[in-house]
């Protein structure tokens, strides 16, 4: 499939397959960064069902104080896939966030969209969810295509999934997620069979939730959230903070500006900083 055809499937579907997309060297750095992030206390971890045999991890902002996932993400191919795809010459980090299911029976990641937790607007976004483990379709993250074309919903609770996993995050301005899960046949829902280095291109908008682990597989993954030159700074209800928590960002920009800000490194083109001597 060539570069054209592949972006108008992102367009339209806001959902894209690219099989075997990172050679191993860059699974490796990526397992170092993981395995360094889980050692490390300091590092903030939410974990969604807590105390329940469904138990996972949730990690935001891992680049910050991760050497392997600040090398991954500067000298890896993943900036420049993101940048042909969403064909912007400019590519900054809005964040990464891991998500670490290792119970093999962990619960799945509850359906929602990312665009409603982002303080941000445009058409040149995209993430990259990337697996360091084989997974079946049904251990996989499932998306719904062409969803970020139309409603955009409130978000999860996720101090609430126990309890409520479509509990909205604001509850203001924003309508209730819909229960996908619950209605399953009425959804055009797709996933994959995953191999190591096969990655998935979505959409921020388009409605998506993690499979919960089976059969006693591990599934450890992050996801990339790149933008281009288009996306400016955009207001969300002021009940809850945006995610991740960005503290001063709402006094440095007014919605419409463009979305710059240290909080957000530019990773192509390459900053000096990060040239070879």
């Amino acid at each position: 499939m060539d570069l054209m055809e592949q972006r108008k499937i992102l367009d339209r579907d806001g959902v894209l397959f690219l099989p075997k997309a990172l050679d191993a060297e860059w699974l490796m750095l990526l397992e170092m960064g993981i395995q360094r992030v889980l050692g490390d206390a300091g590092q903030a971890k939410f974990r969604f069902y807590e105390g329940e045999d469904r138990e996972f991890i949730e990690t935001v902002r891992n680049f910050d104080v991760t050497p392997e996932i600040q090398r991954l993400l500067y000298d890896s191919p993943i900036a420049d896939i993101m940048a042909d795809l969403i064909d912007s010459q400019d590519i900054w980090l809005y964040s990464d966030e891991m998500f670490i299911k290792q119970s093999g029976h962990s619960g799945r990641t509850p359906w929602h969209q990312d665009l409603p937790y982002f303080p941000m607007a445009g058409e040149k976004m995209a993430s990259m969810w990337i697996s360091l483990d084989p997974l079946p379709k049904s251990d996989c993250l499932e998306l719904v295509p062409g969803s970020h074309r139309q409603v955009m919903y409130d978000g999860f609770d996720p101090q609430a999934v126990s309890q409520d996993p479509k509990k909205p995050y604001y509850g203001e301005d924003l309508p209730p997620l819909p229960d996908i899960e619950a209605e399953r046949d009425k959804w055009q829902i797709v996933s994959w069979d995953i191999e190591p280095g096969d990655v998935i291109v979505f959409h921020p908008g388009v409605l998506h939730g993690g499979g919960s682990t089976s059969g006693g597989r591990v599934r450890r993954a992050i996801t990339v959230r790149l933008y281009g030159d288009d996306v400016v700074y955009d207001a969300r209800p002021p009940s809850r903070p945006t995610a991740p928590i960005l503290p001063g960002l709402g006094m440095k920009l007014k919605p419409g500006d463009p979305l710059r800000h240290p909080y957000f490194p530019r990773l192509r083109p390459l900053p000096d900083h990060q040239q070879a001597i």
